[in-house]
């Protein structure tokens, strides 16, 4: 499968599941309520099972869509594992695909500052969540995806949520910063054996936008108003990625708040050389 000349939308919403991680607050409620109202029948999850289900009735209220809640440790192997499960019996009650994954389940230090004043539960949590639990993830539904966009004829895609913290790095925040930029290592790879077979995964950062855990960090205090980057921001890019528009720009990073679907189409023929993080 390789990207047309003219970008064009491939995604078919109502055709579709989406799978959200950690999709019952924050950054991942807003992709959750987008992904529904779009049409797409969105798995979220969360790390209890009363939380996940809670959400999913909240958000298919509040957007007439198709939503399911599952429990979730994204850094626990039995967990994924009966996640796939889960994935397949909804595949097979509702006659839709598993074409998008958005690893949005995350975690940051709990503290700012250096290293060696970390608590090293913290940082063993970060490393978990955002590293191996995307690890994890891509190890139990890529296959899916691929299969699934042989299947359809249309690719598959994967939204990682990156950070500015993974680009260029956050001295208070250094785990944090290093777990993202692990993300384009695995996204690397995933470009390289997966490309072919179907698959596209993107680096999105979601600007700063304001949420319980990122208004507990000091870094942030002095934004107000304009500062933060809306959630429609955030949707909208996201949306965008899934449907395919994007798609020449598998295994890069872009950002809400500063890209929008046309100012990347705007420079999409530059994708192949722009936009990855360079070590060395």
């Amino acid at each position: 499968m390789t990207e047309n000349l003219t970008p064009t939308a491939t995604a078919v919403p109502t055709e579709t599941i989406a799978l959200i991680t950690g999709g019952a607050r924050g950054i991942g409620r807003h992709l959750s309520e987008a992904f529904a109202d779009a049409g797409y029948h969105v798995i979220v999850t969360a790390t209890s099972a009363s939380n996940a289900e809670a959400a999913a009735d909240e958000i298919g209220e509040a957007t007439g869509g198709a939503v399911t809640g599952v429990a979730l440790r994204t850094d626990d192997i039995a967990a994924v594992k009966a996640l796939r499960e889960s994935v397949t019996a909804v595949e097979a009650e509702t006659g839709r695909r598993l074409q998008v994954l958005v690893n949005n389940a995350g975690r940051i230090e709990s503290t700012e500052g250096p290293l060696w004043d970390a608590d090293p539960e913290s940082i063993k949590g970060v490393v978990d969540a955002n590293v191996l639990g995307v690890a994890l993830m891509v190890n139990a539904f890529a296959p899916v995806l691929m299969a699934n966009a042989e299947a359809t004829g249309r690719p598959s895609r994967i939204i990682d949520l990156n950070s500015g913290s993974g680009a260029k790095g956050t001295p208070a925040y250094a785990v944090y910063s290093a777990s993202k930029a692990a993300l384009f290592r695995i996204a690397d790879s995933v470009v390289h054996f997966g490309h072919d077979k179907g698959l596209r995964i993107f680096e999105m950062a979601p600007g700063v936008v304001e949420t319980a855990m990122t208004k507990s960090m000091p870094v942030h205090d002095f934004r107000t108003g304009d500062d933060w980057t809306s959630p429609a921001q955030v949707t909208d890019l996201a949306l965008a990625l899934a449907s395919g528009t994007l798609d020449a720009f598998t295994g890069r990073y872009v950002r809400a708040g500063a890209d929008t679907e046309e100012s990347l189409l705007a420079e999409a023929e530059l994708a192949d050389s722009t936009r990855r993080l360079v070590l060395g």
